[in-house]
């Protein structure tokens, strides 16, 4: 059975074209083939079919469309349309899907030595899968977007053959096909460069000339914006050099576009008006670079925010995108400056010699390399603004996303970046999370689903955490689930042990960091349902304003909220991981015991962060001794 997405939806057993039905049906197979041989949830299924506001009947008129689904792909052989709760499988053989040969041949051209003509043949058979525009005449949202994910894998393929078409010296032929390609897409660049290129190639000087000035008419009327780089070499050559040049640009002097931006998680929903926000703060600036710093507490969802705006907008920044994990809050030891920025120049394709290993050096030659070009720079997990500062472009025409726990005062102070601070996802945005992830039992127990998100601290890495416990549960009523959480919420929400997704270790890695003032204050706030600075002295054993250093050093680090009058919270899943660390209480033996340390904190269970909770006092986080304490 051979499936084809690229270009109209077609199926076919052997010989024979199959009959799919009509749109809906067509749809459900286009969303299905996206996420072959992975279960897809009956309630994503309806929210790509029929949008935000399905018909009261969309549950049987999915089942409809499965059962047509069915009829129509089993045609003499087992049933490909799996059922698997909450959802449906579609099962897919390597290489049935059109998009699996297209890739295997890229891959194909990719190891063969540097011929030109060689590997333009090659591309040229990926290219030729292709039969028209990714699931052409498919109207739902989600095939819209994966068609636009596919056409552009498409014309980053067919750039790579034309690049090697150019070097190959075949100016004359590529003029016409580059001609038709701007009119198709008449603001991407780096297709405007080829055609000046060639045109120059082909002994066509002025006319080249005409098309830069026709392109940057065009992008500063409509965007606002001056050619990028990549265009503004090809101007170069076309002024300066003969037609030889066109070839050796796109062989040796052609920047490298890095697209370094790993995937987002499926599911993410709740932040629009944070998107909007780093929208305006990143593209408002021409005079500066603009920075902005995506900050909250463990959790909640920084990463996940800042790399999906970064897909969305990627075509603002047609020079490249750039991504450094800084392994600020890591369980190994972050990178570096110098092998951060190793990397980066690696992928921009700057040489560096081994000897050169000098920080400053090497930050002025990614300075140099990114000059002037339109690229997006996104500093993961950052601990430190030490960390931070060697990255940073020296040009306003490129923009930075930095992500940490950390509140980056020397950020602000010295760069003039923008905080854009992250707290736990709205209720609401929490409940639909859940319900993408878990399915139908959401609907099925909405006061269990909303009690389980309140339970989370509405925090996304909670959620999918929890959403996978939930999971491994199938035949549990989710209320029972829910009160599992509220007992026992550490050890629901470890993930197995996982360093990097369980809830305590995400805590862990900032409490790590602490010193020895600041780690006893956070294992005692989980006594009080306030901290000030009057009290934290009393514990300590030193001065006011000694104590309001660590108040505030806890709250740099999103680890208590300041509130009212000076005064400091924590709470949740926080308080629940701070009272587990087991410190004992021990008051400074010449300051006299304020009102809040002469007994529990009002309201309170000194075994139980929360009133009424059984929740056992242990440690659970096996790194706990590496912990100033």
């Amino acid at each position: 059975m051979k499936f084809g997405m690229l270009g109209p939806l077609e199926v076919w057993d052997g010989d024979e074209r199959l009959h799919l039905g009509g749109p809906q049906q067509r749809a459900l197979l286009a969303v299905l083939l996206v996420n072959a041989n992975s279960v897809v949830s009956a309630d994503r299924l309806i929210d790509h079919l029929w949008g935000e506001r399905p018909p009261d009947s969309a549950r049987r008129l999915l089942k409809g469309c499965i059962a047509g689904l069915r009829k129509a792909l089993r045609v003499g052989r087992t049933d490909r349309l799996l059922t698997h709760p909450p959802g449906y499988l579609l099962e897919v053989l390597p290489g049935e899907r059109d998009l699996d040969r297209f890739d295997e041949l890229v891959e194909t051209a990719g190891r063969l030595p540097d011929d030109p003509p060689v590997r333009a043949a090659a591309l040229r058979e990926a290219l030729s899968c292709w039969r028209g525009p990714a699931l052409d005449g498919l109207v739902p949202e989600a095939c819209r977007a994966e068609a636009a994910r596919l056409d552009e894998r498409r014309l980053s393929v067919l750039e790579q053959r034309v690049d090697l078409d150019l070097r190959s010296g075949r100016y004359s032929e590529l003029v016409a096909e580059l001609q038709a390609l701007v009119r198709q897409h008449p603001l991407r660049e780096r297709l405007w460069a080829q055609l000046m290129l060639a045109l120059h190639g082909a002994n066509r000087q002025s006319d080249a000339v005409a098309v830069y000035r026709r392109i940057r008419r065009s992008l500063v009327e409509q965007l606002g914006v001056e050619p990028s780089a990549t265009l503004r070499q090809a101007h170069r050559v076309v002024l300066a050099g003969t037609p030889e040049a066109a070839a050796r640009t796109t062989r040796a002097g052609a920047p490298s576009v890095p697209a370094q931006l790993p995937a987002v998680a499926a599911g993410f929903t709740g932040r629009d008006t944070e998107l909007a926000e780093l929208t305006h703060l990143l593209t408002a600036s021409r005079s500066a670079v603009p920075i902005v710093a995506v900050l909250g507490a463990p959790g909640v969802g920084k990463t996940a925010l800042a790399l999906r705006w970064a897909h969305a907008v990627r075509d603002r920044f047609p020079d490249g995108q750039l991504y450094v994990n800084l392994r600020g809050y890591d369980p190994g030891p972050p990178p570096a400056p110098a092998a951060a920025l190793a990397g980066i120049l690696a992928g921009l394709g700057v040489a560096v010699p081994d000897h050169t290993v000098d920080v400053d050096e090497r930050a002025a030659r990614f300075r140099t390399a990114v000059s002037g070009r339109r690229m997006l720079v996104v500093l993961d997990n950052a601990a430190t603004v030490e960390q931070i500062r060697p990255l940073l472009p020296g040009t306003p025409s490129c923009a930075v996303v930095v992500t940490s726990r950390n509140t980056l005062p020397g950020l602000v102070a010295l760069h003039g970046a923008h905080r854009l601070g992250l707290g736990p996802l709205p209720a609401e945005a929490a409940k639909t999370l859940l319900r993408i992830l878990i399915g139908a039992r959401a609907d099925v127990e909405p006061e269990a689903a909303a009690a389980l998100a309140e339970h989370c601290d509405r925090l996304p890495l909670a959620l999918r955490v929890a959403a996978e416990y939930i999971a491994g549960r199938p035949a549990d009523d989710l209320a029972v689930l829910a009160g599992e959480l509220h007992d026992h919420r550490l050890e629901v929400l470890e993930a197995g042990g996982d360093p990097r997704a369980g809830v305590g270790a995400a805590f862990s890695w900032s409490a790590r960091r602490l010193p020895p003032d600041a780690s006893r204050v956070f294992r005692l706030a989980a006594r009080f349902p306030v901290l000030d600075a009057e009290t934290v002295a009393a514990v300590l054993g030193g001065g006011v304003c000694a104590a309001r250093r660590v108040l505030e050093l806890l709250a740099t680090e999103h680890l208590v909220r300041p509130g009212a009058d000076g005064r400091y919270v924590l709470s949740g899943l926080l308080r629940i991981y701070a009272a587990s660390l087991d410190e004992p209480f021990r008051p400074a033996a010449h300051h006299p015991p304020t009102r809040l340390l002469q007994g529990e904190a009002p309201g309170a269970d000194a075994g139980s962060p929360h009133p009424g909770s059984p929740y056992p006092r242990r440690n659970h986080d096996r790194d706990n001794r590496s912990i100033p304490a």
